[in-house]
This record gives structure tokens, C-alpha cells and sequence, in this order.
């Protein structure tokens, strides 16, 4: 499995901690998704998702139950968004909110997941 694993922030965390178990519990549930997947890495560590997860998603954040997912510029120009979004998309499912946007760096509107798989 890749260590890294991206910051997990919440909105009023410090009373309702549970929010950020349940982004580590996401966390952990995409990365078994995309073992699922994807082919494991040339290196045999892991994923080629995991990689691309642990490498360009830097931060989740819970926004009252909105789960946004923070990620690199290069991963919003790449094929592999779609794969990522479906990924925490089924992660999140399990959860009691439904709401998904992603903030890609750089760019000032978030995109929803809708937008995301919807692209041609």
C-alpha cells in the first residue's frame, strides 16, 4: 500500500471529531477500489490508482457533510479524474451525505461530480 495519504479536514472538527475518522475511512475505502480497478504499479507497491490517489489528491475536507476533494491541476487535465471521482464517489456513497466537488488547483469554481463524468 502507498503511504501517503492526503490532509483530512473538517469543518467544526474539533467538536464533531468523527467527521475526520469518516474522511479516513474514505480514504482507505477508495484505496481498496482502486486496488480493485487498477494494475498494480511496475514497483509492486501498490496500485497504479493508489499511486495517482496518494500523488495528486491533497487534501479531503468535510464542509458539513459536502465532501471536497482537493487535488493537483495535473490530475484535473488527466483521464484519470473520472476514475478517482468514481472511486470516492462509491467510497462516499456509504456515507449519510451524498455531496462530492472537487477543487483542482487553480481553478476558482468547484466541479461536481455530474460535471466530471458527464465530460465527453
Amino acid at each position: 500500500m502507498i503511504p501517503a495519504e492526503p490532509d483530512y479536514t473538517a469543518y467544526n472538527a474539533a467538536d464533531e471529531p468523527w467527521r475526520i475518522a469518516r474522511l479516513i475511512r474514505t480514504d482507505g475505502r477508495v484505496r481498496e477500489l482502486l486496488r480493485m480497478l487498477t494494475t498494480e504499479t511496475p514497483v509492486g507497491v501498490g496500485s497504479e490508482g493508489e499511486r495517482i490517489w496518494a500523488a495528486h489528491v491533497i487534501r479531503l475536507h468535510d464542509e458539513r457533510g459536502r465532501l471536497e476533494a482537493h487535488c493537483s491541476a495535473a490530475l484535473g487535465a488527466s483521464g484519470w479524474l473520472p476514475v478517482i471521482a468514481l472511486a470516492l464517489a462509491r467510497a462516499w456513497d456509504g456515507e449519510d451525505e451524498q455531496e462530492l466537488v472537487f477543487l483542482i488547483e487553480g481553478e476558482t469554481i468547484p466541479w461536481p461530480l455530474d460535471s466530471i463524468l458527464l465530460e465527453p
